[in-house]
């Protein structure tokens, strides 16, 4: 539902990338870049990974913007398909933290998230024999607007 860019070197230094998917993601949502965007200057296409030990994986996190309070709420927004979204390039070091609707497993402190073939989502690892190219580590359990949510540290990119 919702992200929190805690410690983001991306939002310093700009290494963010205009997205345009054909699904709808939520933001905290992992992604990779599928090609260029016909028709766009610098625009990619948002993809699901399919090769989780090679595939350079970004995080949607566009602002969460709600028109008119009286009939959304923040855990109402959406990247709507074919529009533009933001996606961030991860640095070893960079913390986030994610509702926990974000995760496929229940993410456990002190353990790990790791991207899966074919979803949007982290998912929660005991460890990293996987061989994915990118790993982060749970650093605690906490809550983001009310919800459930984990806070981790990027470390493997």
């Amino acid at each position: 539902m919702s992200v929190r860019l805690d410690k983001v070197q991306a939002t310093y230094n700009g290494n963010i990338e205009s997205i345009i998917a054909t699904v709808d993601l939520k933001n905290g949502a992992a992604i990779t870049i599928g090609g260029l965007v016909d028709g766009h200057r610098e625009a990619v296409i948002g993809a699901t990974p399919t090769d989780v030990t090679i595939d350079e994986v970004l995080l949607v996190a566009s602002p969460e913007i709600v028109y008119d309070s009286r009939k959304h709420n923040i855990h109402d927004f959406i990247n709507i398909k074919n529009k533009p979204l933001r996606g961030y390039h991860y640095t070893i070091g960079d913390t986030v933290t994610v509702t926990d609707d974000m995760l496929d497993g229940t993410s456990v402190k002190n353990q790990y998230l790791i991207p899966v073939n074919g979803s949007s989502k982290l998912k929660a690892a005991a460890d990293l024999s996987d061989g994915t190219r990118f790993a982060a580590k749970v650093l605690e359990k906490v809550k983001l607007y009310g919800e459930p949510a984990t806070r981790y540290k990027v470390v493997k990119v």
